[in-house]
């Protein structure tokens, strides 16, 4: 697997999110991507996914575009924090499969940020971005 560093901006997201402990956070993204497809429709949009321990949740994001209205759609909006993140690029067959051990991986010996959520980038159907978010080396 290989790793490398990307630096990402921040990015404005309409989300839906559905609550799941640490042992259901699989059964709570395929309920997140459920509700946020049955309202809105992927093409031309960045679709990220991230598991929020403090609130128990996990939210299914696609990048807003000027004229959505995430209170009509039953949606929410926020924003996914830029920064430095460890990335590594799964592709093939099990990807869903994948993403749990590929972040203990991103995980070993980084200088992990807490303050920022790690990410699901889902390029395509068959391409995954694995995202850690890290401190900078000056710590920031």
């Amino acid at each position: 697997m290989r790793v490398d560093t990307t630096d990402r901006e921040d990015l404005p997201v309409i989300y839906a999110a559905s609550p799941g402990g640490p042992d259901d956070i699989r059964g709570a993204a395929q309920r997140a991507w459920g509700d946020l497809e049955a309202v809105l429709q992927p093409k031309g949009r960045k679709a990220f996914g991230f598991w929020l321990p403090e609130a128990g949740e996990y939210r299914a994001c696609f990048s807003l575009q000027e004229g959505d209205d995430p209170e009509v759609l039953g949606l929410k909006q926020s924003v996914i924090p830029g920064g430095r993140y460890r990335r590594a690029r799964l592709k093939g067959e099990d990807l869903y499969g994948k993403i749990g051990p590929t972040f203990g991986e991103l995980a070993k010996d980084a200088p992990i940020d807490d303050s920022r959520p790690w990410l699901e980038f889902y390029r395509r159907e068959d391409e995954v971005d694995v995202l850690v978010p890290i401190k900078h080396e000056n710590g920031g």
